[in-house]
């Protein structure tokens, strides 16, 4: 989910490579295969982000964005037909998301304003030859009325219909743009999804340390009953959700190029499997299907973004 203004009126071109260090997968039983650890040796995948101001006038600026990632798992030892459906669909497609996304930044006077996002994922293990139905299609938005108390200071608060925490929910959101008087240092949130101290070092270099909470949920097809579960039969949703502290380091080649490498600890919020689309507030004790043991890797991001001038 990204909010940030700076970041949805200047980046029209994204492409990264995400890398999670060797980690472990414990899910509990399943049908009748029993509960068992594998290890994985790495995951790892691309992501790509487009982004283009389509109306841009004084009373109002629309952007529209498209959205591309993939997470791949390279396990120590191949898994066989005789392992977690689960964990077979990891080993075998992996998990990948793409989608679209419409900003809408409406002022309504010289210091009020409003901001709408609204978005639709596609997510799953699915792959380009044997593609997910369109009926698995996932919706956010997130609105937020804003103030501009000056040009260093822009906060806002709202609501938002987000899948962040591995599941459908609904949660407050806060969200502040601000630079101190000396230029040096600044904060950048969307609370509670993501939060950021900012040092800028000089007009090339930005040092950033926070964290972030990324998650979605993926189908995981069963298509023609491959991983035999009659019970479950064709309902199976991984609910991933991950809590990511991290510190990015931002350089520009030139005005336009930006350079971003980030390195981190993931820590695993939730890797469950669910029974379908289920709205699951925070902290709820609704069971699953399935529950996962995930262990937390570091992970490391590196990205190339050409931004508007």
């Amino acid at each position: 989910e990204k909010l940030e203004l700076g970041e949805l009126v200047g980046l029209l071109v994204s492409l990264g490579y995400d890398f999670q260090a060797p980690h472990s997968i414990t899910p509990d039983d399943l049908e009748s295969v029993a509960s068992k650890q594998h290890n994985i040796a790495n995951s790892h995948g691309i992501g790509a982000a487009l982004n283009y101001p389509i109306f841009s006038k004084n009373y109002l600026l629309v952007n529209l964005g498209v959205t591309y990632a993939e997470t791949r798992y390279s396990f120590v030892s191949p898994t066989t037909a005789n392992d977690n459906a689960v964990v077979q669909a990891l080993d075998n497609n992996g998990l990948r998301t793409m989608g679209a996304v419409a900003t809408i930044f409406k002022p309504l006077n010289i210091k009020h304003y409003l901001l709408f996002q609204g978005g639709v994922s596609l997510n799953g293990d699915y792959t380009f030859s044997n593609f997910q139905s369109l009926s698995y299609l996932r919706y956010t938005a997130a609105l937020i009325y804003g103030i501009k108390a000056n040009d260093r200071k822009m906060w806002g608060f709202g609501l938002s219909r987000t899948y962040l925490g591995g599941a459908l929910n609904y949660v407050p959101i806060y969200y502040m743009m601000y630079t101190a008087k000396s230029k040096k240092w600044g904060l950048e949130m969307l609370l509670p999804a993501r939060l950021d101290y900012r040092r800028n070092i000089n007009d090339k270099n930005l040092l950033l340390i926070g964290y972030q909470l990324q998650g979605n949920t993926f189908r995981i097809s069963n298509d023609e009953d491959i991983y035999n579960l009659p019970t479950i039969r064709n309902k199976m949703e991984l609910c991933r959700a991950e809590l990511r502290f991290r510190a990015t380091w931002e350089h520009a080649f030139t005005p336009q190029i930006w350079l971003s490498l980030q390195a981190g600890y993931r820590h695993n919020y939730s890797f469950d499997l669910d029974d379908g689309d289920n709205y699951r507030p925070f902290f709820n004790d609704m069971a699953y299907l399935m529950e996962t043991e995930l262990t937390n890797p570091a992970y490391f991001n590196i990205s190339i973004n050409w931004v508007s001038p």
